[in-house]
């Protein structure tokens, strides 16, 4: 078990730093739209959703990352209360909330990716880009976020009964 455990882990670490480049693109993007638009006053038509598509990706295929490195949002003045035994317990229950919902979007997600392949869908726009790469980059981050909580799990419930961490 320990074996899949760090294979998730290491898969979400892959991603998420390979994906985290694009925010190189995304900070070059910014700077040359408020030139073209301030210093030229030539504004693009592509440069506002190309930043929308790159934080997109970030955001979804490195929420397993995020998770991973204990970096999601959380109450801390609640969660500093319990101990590190009772934090795991709170973790474990909280899961079946996570996986319910996390169910749900990628059923959902995966539909409209598919129906957004099919139809080879563009965002109406004047420049026009597709779609469909987005929405299947939102299927594979919600996937991954599900492993990534799943291992999570194992190891908080490993810890509840053992007191060890895996």
């Amino acid at each position: 078990m320990k074996r899949v455990l760090l294979a998730i882990d290491a898969v979400s670490t892959w991603v998420g730093k390979a994906i985290s480049f694009i925010m190189f693109l995304v900070v070059f993007i910014v700077c040359y739209e408020v030139a073209m638009r301030y210093i030229f006053h030539r504004p693009t038509i592509w440069a506002s959703e190309a930043m929308v598509f790159g934080c997109g990706f970030l955001y979804v295929l490195g929420a397993a990352w995020t998770m991973m490195d204990d970096r999601h949002v959380k109450i801390d003045f609640i969660w500093e209360k319990f101990s590190p035994r009772g934090r795991a317990v709170l973790d474990s229950f909280n899961f079946l909330f996570f996986a319910f919902y996390m169910g749900m979007l990628l059923w959902v997600g995966a539909k409209y990716a598919y129906e957004s392949t099919l139809l080879r869908e563009t965002f109406g726009t004047p420049w026009n880009p597709p779609v469909y790469p987005v929405k299947i980059s939102f299927v594979v981050g919600v996937c991954l976020l599900i492993f990534q909580g799943f291992a999570r799990w194992v190891r908080d419930l490993y810890f509840v009964f053992t007191g060890e961490k895996l």
